[in-house]
């Protein structure tokens, strides 16, 4: 096997214990709610916490590539985690969760930035869409493990228990990289290299409607995997068979991430398959607000969420020319650290006022937000197109 491929598998290992990490607190939200006094609002602002810090650091984080290795950016990441994750775990009060979710974020945003970069630099003129394809399910299995185990570990044991096992990953994460990675055979520092951060109007412009959307995108699946529980125990379902049902979605997605994109660009059609995926997704999860066929619609909805994934990040491409595209990610980042920091709490807010349903509604209004925004990146294209960005056909993507 090449010496690539057996990169990605320690990359894809690692970068599971930052989704499983990322969980955690939706998994163990009944017991905050109940022994800490916690409203669904504040569960949603803990949530979101995680990725606060990435609005702050994911610009430094990648200017840190110029000076320090990528291995060692992500050990400091893994150690960061499991730091956080003790404060969380036997911290007795409020206080104490809020610190220790902004410290995992803070490694978790690392993880975010360097990994991509790590398996960009792998597979660059290679099979560079399937590495990161697989690198992207990555996430979504992490979240998976927990709705799988952290229940049953805060139920058995106590929620303190659920984060010390969400460090006890994150410090697996760590030894594996510093133990099995290498870089690549032509990694460099990029030293001395001007640091420029400004981007033209126009390219701004475009890769903030990306941004937006792949935010929106995101909190979307967010919304899913930390409220949909809710709405199967308010149809009778125990807590567990819950949990389970809901991670049927993510595990579907494994499927549907890596594959399509494939087919997408082997047939064409990109920007219809796109917006005809998100619509129906909407509607999917619409109709899972309502408890309608849990198993199934959580299992189409996974198979359907995932297959724009791919080409609403290759988007990014399209938004910046090669010069811009360092600080234009950085720029799409910040719109993706923003949206996963209030949505979660928006939707917190919506269940207290609302209902278990409403979040789920609101997720489904976000995915065709999604559709527009892909519109209006189309229309930009076409009215206010890039200089030095190929023009593309805007029905097949």
């Amino acid at each position: 096997m090449p010496l690539r491929w057996v990169m990605l598998i320690v990359l894809f290992l690692v970068r599971l214990a930052m989704g499983y990490q990322f969980q955690s607190v939706a998994s163990v939200s009944s017991h905050l709610v109940n022994e800490l006094g916690f409203s669904y609002a504040q569960v949603g602002t803990l949530i979101g916490f995680f990725v606060l810090p990435g609005i702050v650091i994911s610009i430094p984080s990648g200017v840190l590539t110029r000076a320090v290795s990528d291995k060692t950016l992500l050990m400091f990441g893994a150690l960061t985690m499991v730091v956080g994750a003790l404060v969380m775990g036997i911290g007795a009060g409020t206080s104490e969760l809020y610190v220790g979710r902004l410290i995992t974020g803070i490694g978790g945003t690392i993880f975010n930035v360097i990994l991509t970069k790590m398996v960009t630099d792998w597979f660059d003129g290679k099979e560079i869409v399937t590495g990161l394809a697989v690198m992207l399910t990555a996430w979504p299995i992490g979240i998976a493990l927990g709705l799988l185990t952290q229940g049953f570990i805060a139920d058995t044991y106590g929620w303190p228990w659920a984060m010390h096992a969400t460090g006890g990953l994150a410090l697996v994460a760590f030894l594996l990289t510093a133990t099995l990675y290498r870089n690549p055979p032509r990694a460099t520092l990029a030293a001395n290299q001007p640091l420029q951060f400004s981007v033209p109007r126009r390219q701004l412009v475009h890769i903030s409607v990306v941004g937006l959307g792949w935010a929106l995108f995101n909190v979307s699946l967010i919304i899913v995997v930390s409220f949909g529980p809710d709405v199967l125990i308010e149809h009778g379902y125990e807590a567990g068979a819950a949990r389970a049902t809901i991670s049927l979605a993510t595990w579907s997605m494994l499927i549907s991430i890596p594959f399509a994109g494939r087919l997408m660009e082997v047939f064409g059609w990109i920007t219809l398959s796109t917006v005809a995926s998100l619509t129906v997704a909407a509607g999917v999860m619409a109709a899972l607000s309502q408890g309608l066929a849990p198993e199934m619609l959580s299992v189409a909805f996974g198979l359907i969420f995932g297959i724009p994934a791919g080409a609403l990040m290759a988007l990014t491409s399209q938004a910046l020319s090669p010069d811009n595209r360092g600080p234009g990610l950085g720029i799409f980042y910040t719109w993706y650290f923003v949206g996963m920091t209030i949505g979660p709490a928006f939707a917190g807010r919506m269940r207290d006022l609302s209902g278990a349903a409403a979040p789920l509604i609101a997720g489904a209004v976000m995915l065709i937000a999604v559709v527009m925004c892909v519109g209006a990146l189309r229309a930009l294209q076409r009215i206010w197109p890039i200089e030095g960005v190929p023009k593309r056909d805007v029905v097949s993507g």
